[in-house]
């Protein structure tokens, strides 16, 4: 278990470590004075906890009931990273953090095609199959669209998030999918003027650090005639849903890495000069598919 929770570095965890060591005299800082199947239990522990769950045997040492503790907590640490570790003062070396970053993205594309089991992925494949020509994505993620684009069509992708390019990467390696990707920030991207023809963004605008900037340039390499294709959650139109949603978004935006959970995202794109082609909402307004075009007023 010391070794789940190694790999983590929030408050709870910390407490847990050193009540552990006053009891045990087991220090995670000092893993050298371990016995033998106290440290094969300690490195099957920080494996789980990278690589996932049953993402390994464990060593002979380990129970049948402790390996599932294990996994149990490497879980549990998952959800306790994406939920609130990130907002916490870090003092860790620069791999852990890296660690936590793609605990993060493979605890992200689970939630996701979660969510896409439960019916967004109809919209989702409405979204980018609907592309084409040369198309980019921001905040392509893990790439859970990769398999919603046309044939023809030839995709770039930029994320900040290193890890969850990697997965990106080998979904498009299994998928058989040539696809071009950039690790920064859509905000400030290095491409051309007038470079694609389609901009495609899902779950994106709500999470981004500069709505305005990453419309701005989303609208700069995007061709005449080109068009951009969202799939997003916004602010309900429906009153009583859009209070609860207003109350809730600090401590949403906490939990969920800074989404926001009441977003207007027609207004934001409108603000930045892009006509609505088409629009459709689903749940009074929680889910909307927009297309949209910069184009010059009639």
């Amino acid at each position: 278990m010391l070794g789940v929770t190694s790999i983590n570095h929030c408050r709870a965890c910390e407490r847990v470590h050193q009540r552990w060591a006053r009891v045990t005299g087991l220090r995670i800082d000092d893993p050298a004075r371990f016995a033998p199947d106290e440290a094969a239990a300690y490195e099957y522990g920080q494996a789980v906890a990278v690589n996932g769950p049953r993402s390994i045997p464990p060593p002979s040492g380990v129970s049948r009931r402790h390996g599932r503790e294990l996994e149990a907590a490497a879980i549990l640490m998952e959800l306790a990273n994406l939920a609130g570790n990130r907002f916490l003062p870090v003092r860790v070396s620069g791999q852990r953090l890296q660690i936590a970053g793609a605990l993060s993205a493979r605890l992200y594309d689970r939630t996701m095609r979660l969510v896409d089991r439960a019916g967004v992925r109809r919209a989702r494949t409405r979204i980018a199959g609907g592309a084409f020509g040369a198309v980019l994505e921001i905040g392509i993620g893990t790439g859970l669209n990769l398999d919603s684009y046309p044939p023809g069509a030839s995709i770039h992708g930029i994320d900040p998030s290193g890890p969850a390019l990697a997965i990106a990467a080998r979904r498009a390696g299994r998928l058989d999918r040539a696809v071009a990707l950039t690790e920064g920030d859509a905000a400030a991207m290095p491409y051309p003027d007038g470079t694609f023809d389609t901009v495609v963004g899902t779950f994106v605008l709500c999470s981004v650090g500069d709505v305005a900037a990453t419309l701005r340039e989303s609208r700069r390499v995007l061709r005449p005639g080109g068009t951009l294709r969202f799939l997003e959650h916004a602010r309900s139109n429906h009153g009583g849903i859009a209070r609860l949603q207003r109350w809730f978004a600090p401590a949403w935006a906490r939990a969920a890495g800074g989404c926001r959970l009441d977003h207007d995202v027609r207004v934001s794109i409108e603000a930045a000069g892009l006509q609505m082609i088409e629009a459709r909402s689903h749940g009074h307004g929680l889910l909307v598919e927009i297309v949209a075009g910069a184009f010059p007023p009639k």
